[in-house]
C-alpha cells in the first residue's frame, strides 16, 4: 500500500466491547452484532479495517470468573449435560448466579479462570465452550464475518506493561503495594475512577481491553470504539486515556432494544422467546436464509433506529422480512460486478466524512429508501453478509 497521504486507504482498528460467553444472545446483543458487521464490510470497501473482536477477550474477568466459579460452587459436576443445553438454559444458570446475590458474585477467587473450570484448551469453562459452539452456527446463518468469533486474536500486551505505562503517563493510580486496587484516572476529563484490578489482583475487563488496544494503536489512523449506551461512562473513559497516548479516536454507540416495554440487563430474564435460537427456525422455513439473513439485519438497523424506542416485535420482524423478499425479487441479478462495487466505496466513503467509518444506520436505510443514485446492488451484498462474493476483502484486516 502507498505511504501517500493523500491516496492511502485509512487504517481504522474497530474495537468493540465483546459480548461474553455467559448469556443468550436477545435482541439487544444481536441488534449489536449486526451493526458491527454492517459498519466493518461497508468500511472495508473504502478502509484497511482492523476487527479486534474476540468474544473470550474477557474470561479473565471477575465479571465472568465469578459465573464459572459459581457453577463450579453447585457441586455437582455437570459437565456432560453442557453438550445438550441451550443458550436459554445457559441463560437460566446466569440468572441463577446473580439472584444468589453478592456473596456468589464476588466469589470468584483470582486463580478462578485458571482452577477448575478450566477443562477446556485456552481455559474455557465448558458452558462457555458450548456458548461459543452455538453462536458459531448463529454468525453462519447470520452471514457475520469471521465465524470463528475472534478465537486466536493478538497476544495482548503484558498487563504490568500496561500498568506501567498508564501510571508514566499520570492515567492510572497504583495502590497494589498498599494492598488497594488500581483505577484508571480519568478525572482530568471530568470523568470518575474506574477499578481496573482488585485489591486481590483480579482484573477487570477494562484492562484486559487495554491490554488488547495499546500495542495496536500505533499502527492505526484511527480507533473506532464500539460499545451500547450502558458503558458509554467507562468507553469515554477509554476514549480519553488512548486520546492521552496519541490515538484518534471516535465512539459508535448502540442502544439497548426494549423487549415488552422494558430494557432490562440479560441477568434479569425477560428474554425467553426473543432470543435467536426461539425466533429463527420458523421464519427460516418460511422466507428463506437469505431473506431472513437480510429482514433480520434491516429490522434491527432501520427499523429500530439509532435509539430503538419501540420494543422488539415479532409481528414487526415479519413485516420487514416480507420487505426484504419484495428487495431481493427486485435485485436479483447475482454478484455484483467490481465496478458496482468500486461505485458503492466511493459512496459510502463520501458519506463517511469525519468519523472515518460507514454508518450502518445510514447504509441500511439507503437500500430501503427512494434514492436512485443507491448503488443498491452493492449495498445489499454488504448488509446481507455476502462481500466476499463481491470481491471485498473481508476479514484480510483480522
Amino acid at each position: 500500500m502507498t505511504t501517500d497521504a493523500t491516496t492511502a486507504a485509512p487504517r481504522i482498528l474497530l474495537a468493540p466491547v465483546t459480548v461474553s460467553p455467559t448469556k443468550p444472545l436477545t435482541p439487544t446483543h444481536l441488534k449489536y452484532l449486526v451493526s458491527l458487521d454492517v459498519l466493518y464490510r461497508a468500511t472495508s470497501t473504502f478502509a484497511e479495517v482492523t476487527f479486534l473482536y474476540d468474544h473470550t477477550a474477557y474470561v479473565g474477568s471477575r465479571q465472568v470468573a465469578g459465573f464459572w466459579a459459581y457453577l463450579e460452587g453447585l457441586g455437582e459436576d455437570p459437565e456432560p449435560g453442557y453438550a445438550r443445553m441451550t443458550e436459554e438454559d445457559i441463560g437460566e444458570l446466569y440468572a441463577a448466579y446473580h439472584r444468589a446475590g453478592p456473596a456468589a458474585r464476588d466469589a470468584a477467587p483470582a486463580t478462578a479462570s485458571g482452577a477448575r473450570p478450566a477443562r477446556r484448551p485456552g481455559g474455557m469453562h465448558p458452558v462457555s465452550a458450548r456458548l461459543l459452539d452455538l453462536w458459531e452456527e448463529h454468525y453462519r446463518l447470520l452471514g457475520m464475518c469471521d465465524p470463528r468469533l475472534g478465537r486466536g486474536g493478538p497476544t495482548p500486551a503484558a498487563e504490568d506493561e500496561v500498568l506501567g505505562l498508564l501510571a508514566d503517563r499520570d492515567l492510572c493510580i497504583d495502590a497494589r503495594e498498599l494492598g488497594a486496587p488500581v483505577y484508571l484516572d480519568a478525572t482530568t476529563a471530568g470523568l470518575p475512577l474506574r477499578t481496573l484490578s482488585d485489591a486481590e489482583g483480579q482484573a477487570n475487563y477494562l484492562l484486559l481491553l487495554l491490554r488488547q488496544l495499546l500495542p495496536l494503536i500505533g499502527g492505526h489512523d484511527v480507533v473506532v470504539l464500539a460499545h451500547d449506551v450502558e458503558l458509554r461512562t467507562d468507553y469515554r473513559t477509554v476514549a480519553h486515556v488512548l486520546s492521552a497516548l496519541g490515538a484518534r479516536v471516535v465512539r459508535y454507540e448502540v442502544p439497548r432494544v426494549p423487549v415488552e416495554g422494558s430494557v432490562r440487563p440479560t441477568r434479569y430474564g425477560g428474554w425467553q422467546g426473543y432470543t435467536l435460537g426461539a425466533f429463527s427456525g420458523p421464519l427460516v422455513e418460511e422466507f428463506g436464509a437469505d431473506v431472513f439473513r437480510l429482514g433480520l439485519r434491516l429490522y434491527l438497523i432501520a427499523g429500530l433506529g439509532r435509539t430503538a424506542p419501540q420494543s422488539f416485535s415479532h409481528d414487526h420482524l415479519r413485516r420487514w422480512m416480507r420487505r426484504a423478499r419484495r428487495l431481493l425479487d427486485r435485485h436479483s441479478g447475482g454478484v455484483p460486478l467490481p465496478a458496482d462495487m468500486t461505485a458503492a466505496a466511493g459512496y459510502l466513503a463520501a458519506r463517511a466524512g469525519r468519523r472515518r467509518f460507514a454508518d450502518p444506520y445510514q447504509v441500511s436505510c439507503a437500500l430501503v429508501g427512494p434514492n436512485p443514485a443507491v448503488p443498491v446492488g452493492a449495498l445489499l451484498r454488504i448488509v446481507m453478509g455476502r462481500t466476499e462474493e463481491a470481491g471485498v476483502p473481508v476479514g484480510a484486516g483480522r
